[in-house]
Formats: C-alpha cells, sequence, structure tokens
C-alpha cells in the first residue's frame, strides 16, 4: 500500500512540471490498485517502513472494526479472486485522497477478513507495535504476507476471468475447482506459445482410470 501511495503522491505532483504528462501516469496508473482495496491495505501492518505511531492507529482501527464485523456462514469459503475488488479512485478526486491520513482511512470492517482468509493471528494488534517483532504470532503472519506473490497485470487478468467465469458459468464448487486444475496443467504444459509446443498432446491425468 505505502508504494502505491508515495507513487500516487510523487504522480500528483509532477503537475507542476508537466500537467499533461502527470494527469496521462495517474489515469494509467489508478487502474491498477489493488494494494489499496479494503483487506489487502492491512499489509501496512507488516511494513516496517510505516511509522509505528500510523501502525498502531491502524490496528486500534482494525480492533475498533472486528467488534462490528459480521459473521456470515461461510464468507470466507468462496476462492480468494472471487471475493477481492480493486480500490476505486476517480483522477478529480486524487486531491482530496492524498488529504487522507492514509493509509489508516482506507480501513473498513472488511479490512479484519484477512485474518481469516489466510489464517493468520490478530492477536498481537492489542500489543505496542514496537513489542510486535518479539512476538510470533506477528512474525508468522508476517512471513505468510511476505510470501505471498505480487499482484500484476496477469493476474489482475486473472480475477477478471474468474470474477466473469463465477456470474456466467458453474456455480458448482467441485466443477470448478476442478476446471481451475485443469487449466494449471494446461499452462504447464503449454509454457511456450510455439507451433511445436502447441501440437503436443494434452493429456488430463484426472481423468485417466487406469
Amino acid at each position: 500500500p505505502l508504494n502505491d501511495i508515495h507513487l500516487i503522491r510523487s504522480l500528483n505532483e509532477y503537475k507542476k512540471d508537466d500537467k499533461k504528462i502527470s494527469e496521462a501516469c495517474l489515469s494509467k496508473f489508478l487502474n491498477h490498485l489493488w494494494y489499496l482495496n479494503e483487506e489487502c491495505v492491512v499489509f501496512g501492518i507488516f511494513d516496517e517502513r510505516i511509522s509505528i505511531e500510523t501502525r498502531k492507529k491502524m490496528a486500534s482501527k482494525l480492533i475498533e472494526y472486528k467488534e462490528f464485523t459480521p459473521e456470515v456462514e461461510g464468507e470466507f469459503s468462496q476462492d480468494i479472486l472471487s471475493g477481492q475488488k480493486k480500490f476505486s479512485l476517480k483522477i478529480e478526486d486524487v486531491d482530496e485522497f492524498l488529504d487522507k491520513e492514509l493509509p489508516i482511512n482506507l480501513l473498513s470492517w472488511k479490512s479484519n477478513k484477512l485474518f481469516k482468509r489466510f489464517k493468520i493471528s490478530s492477536e498481537y494488534l492489542k500489543m505496542d507495535p514496537i513489542e510486535w517483532n518479539n512476538n510470533s504470532a506477528y512474525q508468522s503472519a508476517k512471513k505468510v504476507i511476505s510470501s505471498l506473490q505480487i499482484v500484476n497485470d496477469i493476474a489482475e487478468r486473472g480475477v477478471k476471468l474468474m470474477e466473469d467465469f463465477n456470474e456466467k458459468f458453474t456455480k458448482n464448487e467441485n466443477q470448478k475447482q476442478y476446471l481451475l486444475q485443469v487449466i494449471q496443467k494446461y499452462r504447464k504444459t503449454y509454457q511456450k506459445q510455439t507451433r511445436i509446443a502447441l501440437s503436443a498432446p494434452f493429456i488430463d491425468e484426472s481423468t485417466n482410470t487406469d
């Protein structure tokens, strides 16, 4: 989250030098704000570049919101790709956005979903952030978050495809998981998009009954 906020601020400040270039770059970048959505912004808790005071405020906000988080059965059982939404920000709202207390103001009751989604503890939020590095639960959570792959354009296209798939095709979870496995196998088989590579037979081992 911090990198995205810094880049938005830098691009916005560049308007003083070249407004046209600034707005062109901002318009493009504002389409890729995955790290600023209500869950991903929690990553800031584990970013030691963010001040202790800010992370302390983030922790307090998460604790406050946790009391109002509705518990819906099955809410967290869905595939992660089907629940993530990109943060939306219009270029005309950038100045107002940057005037907020960031990333604290990006948190909501939905932010606490991240802890259940990745099955990580949040008990350390009640502690002083100065002590977090000495807490095993925090270290375990930080390790999980640090191991997550960076969201890029390919991942974003995957998210969009998954959302469309959920809306238009099968609602059966078993069928969906099977199709995802087949797609993964297909991508491993045809890593190179050459005529020779694509002419190789595709064998779906999951259908082999021998």
